[in-house]
């Protein structure tokens, strides 16, 4: 019975490890191909990428649909025949590809041969998949297509795409204002510390500003949107008062020494006007 626990143990073991050792393969294998030198042997025309996007952006919508076609021509006839490799971190990716009438289907990973004195006009290469859902932005490989020949192996295509939704770009935009509010009462406050005006209030209130944004990013980090957009939304908040106090501290202030000022001017007039008349008096004038 022990023996059959260690050998249940050892076979988790193996399973574990080379799951591991294929996304790291996988991964890798991602990061060679894209630092390939681009293929002398092929042209390539990427059609236009079909997705939802998020809003107006080239941003892809997370869960949606991705359609790519790439048309590949004018293959090299200084070599006879050339593999293609095709990867992809969409989900449930795959596609076909096209020559002369002929179909064959694609998955990625998968690779297809290419005699290049068989092609008469283009190859054809069609993908699909679905975005992967995210809880912040991210990069994901599209469609990478790669091709070994006897001289070595290079890129044809690598097409990446930043994956996001609605709400992670709202976060994403409300810190990037939250962070424009902090700078401008930054500003603000130093103007008036240099002053030698007493704004500690308003420092309060950036302390708090600074403390959203921390929390906004932290919440980002942990794949919470939602809650890193309502922390955004605090800090502007918070730094927008701080700014307004900071103003209004610098308005007072001024408003005070002008008053002052005004002030003293016009003591100092009537003091002298005293002063001018009792000199006349004593001068027999009056």
């Amino acid at each position: 019975m022990k023996n059959l626990k260690i050998s249940h143990r050892q076979i988790l073991i193996l399973i574990v490890v080379s799951a591991f050792f294929l996304v790291s393969m996988s991964v890798c294998g991602a990061e060679e191909s894209t630092s390939l030198q681009k293929s002398p042997f092929v042209n390539v025309e990427i059609l236009d990428p079909k997705y939802d996007h998020v809003y107006e952006t080239e941003m892809v919508k997370n869960g949606s649909e991705v359609s790519i076609k790439v048309v590949l021509t004018n293959f090299s006839r200084e070599i006879e025949k050339s593999t293609l490799s095709f990867y992809s971190e969409l989900e449930k990716s795959g596609g076909h590809i096209s020559m002369d009438g002929e179909k064959e289907a694609l998955k990625s990973d998968g690779s297809y041969s290419v005699e290049h004195k068989k092609v008469e006009k283009e190859v054809m290469v069609s993908w699909s998949g679905t975005a992967p859902e995210v809880r912040k932005q991210e990069t994901f490989i599209l469609l990478n297509i790669t091709q070994e020949t006897t001289e070595g192996k290079y890129m044809v295509v690598a097409i990446k795409g930043d994956v996001s939704s609605e709400i992670i770009n709202d976060a994403l935009n409300a810190r990037y204002i939250a962070k424009e509010e902090i700078e401008k009462a930054n500003r603000t406050i130093a103007n008036a510390t240099k002053a030698g005006i007493d704004v500690e209030e308003a420092k309060t209130n950036l302390a708090l500003a600074n403390v959203h944004l921390n929390n906004s990013q932290e919440r980002y980090n942990a794949g919470k949107p939602g809650d890193a957009l309502e922390e955004a939304k605090k800090a502007s908040a918070s730094a927008k008062v701080a700014e307004e106090k900071a103003r209004a501290t610098i308005g007072f202030t001024k408003y005070s020494r002008n008053t002052i000022l005004v002030a003293v001017v016009v003591i100092a007039i009537v003091a002298f006007v005293f002063w001018y008349k009792m000199r006349e008096r004593k001068r027999g004038i009056y």
